[in-house]
């Protein structure tokens, strides 16, 4: 991994929250409240991480679990595992 794929702490904790709000929220069918995490996340992902492949990486799933909506498994399946691509990230020292 290069230096700009590592993740800072607090951009880490906003997108792993907000990935698995998405996850829940789409689980439960509440794809408003699911869009509106996937949104924010993208977001966070384009201001807060440095170009590179794991910013293209997590905007990318957000996208992916965007599109998949109302396929609420697909949806959250795509959100986990985006979710999982920013956990095994290593903190920016």
């Amino acid at each position: 991994m290069t230096d700009a794929d590592k993740v800072p702490h607090d951009v880490r904790a906003s997108l792993e929250q907000l990935l698995g709000a998405a996850a829940t929220a789409a689980t439960e069918g509440d794809d408003a409240t699911a869009r509106a995490a996937l949104d924010t996340a993208e977001t966070v992902a384009t201001n807060k991480l440095p170009a590179g492949e794991r910013r293209d990486r997590v905007r990318w799933g957000c996208t992916a679990a965007l599109d998949a909506l109302p396929n609420a498994d697909l949806a959250a399946a795509y959100a986990i595992a985006t979710a999982e691509a920013v956990a095994g990230s290593e903190p920016s020292s």
